[in-house]
C-alpha cells in the first residue's frame, strides 16, 4: 500500500477521534421532565369497556424544547392497574415551559371491579395512584423516557 491509499483511512481515523472527543466534552445538562394528572373525566360506557379522558401536564425544566412523537401510559389506583392508553400529536414542551393535553384511557369492567374491591378494603382517607408515562422524545439519539408520578386522591375533606 502506498501513502496515497493509507491517507484517507488515517484522515477518517483522526476525524472520528475529534468527533468523539467533541461529544465527550459537551456539557449537556438534562433534567427529567415531570408529568402530572390535572383532570379526569369519565366518558359514556361502551359495552364492557369504560373510557376516560385524562388531562396531563408535561413540565420541561430544561433549556431546550422537548418535542414528542407520542406517549404511552398506565394508571394504577390502589395498587391495581386501572387503565392504559397511547396518544400521539402531543404538543411540544418549550424550554422551561409546559404543555397541557388530554389523552384517552380505557379499562375493562373487570378491572374496574377489582379497583373498587381494593378501595373497599382500603380504610385510609385517600386513594393512592401511580401514573407511569413513557415519553417518545423526538430528539436524535435520545431514548424513550419513563416518568412515574405517585400521588393520593383525598376521599374526605379535612
Amino acid at each position: 500500500m502506498t501513502i496515497a491509499t493509507k491517507l484517507p483511512i488515517h484522515l477518517l481515523f483522526i476525524a472520528t477521534l475529534f468527533f468523539l472527543s467533541g461529544c465527550a466534552t459537551m456539557n449537556l445538562t438534562y433534567e427529567e421532565p415531570s408529568v402530572e394528572i390535572v383532570s379526569f373525566k369519565a366518558l359514556p360506557v361502551n359495552g364492557f369497556e369504560q373510557k376516560f379522558e385524562i388531562g396531563l401536564k408535561l413540565v420541561n425544566p430544561n433549556n431546550f424544547a422537548l418535542p414528542l412523537n407520542g406517549i404511552s401510559y398506565q394508571l394504577n389506583v390502589a395498587e391495581e392497574t386501572l387503565a392504559h392508553g397511547v396518544a400521539n400529536n402531543i404538543p411540544t414542551a418549550q424550554a422551561y415551559g409546559e404543555s397541557r393535553f388530554t389523552v384517552p384511557v380505557s379499562t375493562s369492567l373487570i378491572k374496574g371491579i377489582q379497583v373498587i374491591s381494593a378501595l373497599m378494603r382500603n380504610k385510609e382517607q385517600g386513594i393512592n395512584y401511580q401514573l407511569k408515562a413513557k415519553l417518545d422524545i423526538d430528539i436524535p439519539l435520545m431514548p424513550a423516557l419513563t416518568v412515574i408520578q405517585n400521588g393520593t386522591i383525598p376521599l374526605s375533606q379535612p
